[in-house]
């Protein structure tokens, strides 16, 4: 008896083992075809900022968010521009530039409202960050070699890498990317969590897909698959939550 026991749990460890090994996300690779800019199509939008804390709404500021092509040195690429403006007076932006088939990162350039300045290029496996942490502080400079290529996801491209892959309920994956402020390898999963017809501003009444993101801070988007693509966005903010919803 005691030897059936034993081989049971035995089994029953392995089973559990393989069924974690089958349902782990897998990582996205640089140019599998995964993620395809062929799904993205220009846009101007707007969202408004809120802060929601004991069933309280304020409305914290405007972000705008804009998705253009543009031949920078030589190169015809998508460039995507997002700026804040708060209503205390701060302002942040945010500026990606990547290839319009494989979303391959070129260069990202961040201004945050505390004065940080992140400029960082990318070619192949190789980044070159230049950081400057406060206004008048020295710029550091790091330059790192990747074991393989990787996504801005953390630069400022977020629901977009998401959005140029094919979403269905259930869907998940990995995405590679650097850190926020450093080169330091990260892995960002995400999962497809079911879809919901929520109301998008000017686009009415919209089926969305509704994703869920476990990186660093935990984000949930709306994301349609229809631009201007990310519909509404939900992150923990200072014990409430910041909520993101489509204006214009």
């Amino acid at each position: 008896m005691t030897r059936f026991i034993r081989q049971f749990a035995m089994f029953g460890c392995a089973f559990v083992l393989a069924t974690v090994a089958r349902t782990e996300p897998r990582t996205i690779q640089m140019g599998d075809g995964t993620i395809s800019g062929t799904q993205l199509t220009p846009y101007t939008n707007a969202w408004m900022f809120s802060f929601v804390k004991d069933g309280k709404k304020h409305d914290q500021g405007i972000w705008s968010d804009v998705l253009r092509y543009r031949d920078v040195e030589g190169k015809h690429l998508l460039e995507r521009v997002q700026g804040m403006t708060y209503s205390n007076g701060l302002t942040s932006v945010t500026i990606n530039r990547f290839d319009p088939a494989t979303l391959a990162p070129v260069y990202s350039e961040q201004h945050t409202p505390d004065g940080k300045l992140v400029k960082r290029s990318f070619e192949g496996s190789h980044v070159e960050l230049h950081f400057t942490k406060a206004p008048g502080a020295s710029e550091e400079v790091t330059k790192t070699d990747l074991p393989a290529a990787v996504y801005d996801f953390n630069g400022g491209m977020y629901g977009t890498l998401i959005a140029a892959q094919p979403l269905s309920v259930g869907y998940s994956a990995r995405i590679p990317t650097v850190g926020e402020f450093d080169n330091k390898l990260a892995s960002v999963p995400f999962h497809v969590v079911g879809q919901e017809e929520i109301s998008a501003g000017f686009k009415g009444r919209v089926k969305a897909w509704v994703v869920d993101v476990q990186s660093e801070t935990p984000m949930r988007f709306w994301i349609s698959k229809d631009a201007p693509y990310i519909l509404r966005l939900t992150l923990p903010m200072n014990g409430g939550e910041a909520v993101y919803d489509i204006i214009n």
